[in-house]
């Protein structure tokens, strides 16, 4: 039976400040776009998730709080251990990989700043269990590639690409519309 009462939940993934790119006009643009996704989120009502601690997640967060938004993190295993704008803490065993569980599953959609491996893995659990993929374009060629394109033969979900945060948040709405996940 689904809750009518349940709020969209949005996991948002990308790089933990040791993996911003050296390039100082993208780490500028990462920064910008992962705030404004969080302030988007927010004024969408939906429940940010994100791994809870800094980089990406961190301003994702503080975005979302910037408009009164609600933010879980899966900071791995210690109490208090996520950043300041974390509004709910979901402990797991691990301490690294603690989003691929937790807050994929826990997740509507997802929407991926492209990151390092651990970004990677994270997209690829979230394709494996079936949730909508919207990856913001013109970050990362590697992830660019994986854009309108599946990432095997099952042809789970079609990875959707977003030119800003705005298409992205929009694109992710709409696919949790799309699919019933509500």
């Amino acid at each position: 039976m689904k809750n009518k009462n349940r709020k969209i939940q949005i996991g948002v993934i990308g790089p933990a400040e040791s993996e911003y790119p050296k390039d100082t006009g993208l780490k500028n643009k990462i920064c910008e776009f992962a705030e404004k996704i969080g302030e988007l989120l927010a004024e969408k009502d939906a429940v940010v998730f994100t791994g809870g601690t800094d980089g990406v997640m961190e301003l994702v967060s503080r975005g979302a709080k910037k408009k009164n938004g609600t933010t879980v993190g899966t900071p791995g295993r210690t109490r208090n251990s996520s950043n300041k704008y974390i509004d709910i803490e979901v402990l797991t065993p691990i301490d690294v990989g603690d989003f691929l569980f937790a807050g994929i599953l826990s997740s509507d959609a997802i929407i991926t700043i492209p990151g390092g491996a651990g970004t990677m893995a994270e997209l690829c659990l979230a394709y494996r269990f079936k949730k909508p993929i919207i990856v913001i374009e013109g970050l990362d060629n590697n992830y660019d590639k994986l854009i309108n394109n599946y990432l095997d033969e099952s042809k789970l979900v079609l990875i959707e690409g977003a030119k800003n945060p705005e298409e992205a948040v929009e694109k992710a709405i709409a696919s949790i519309h799309h699919n019933n996940s509500l």
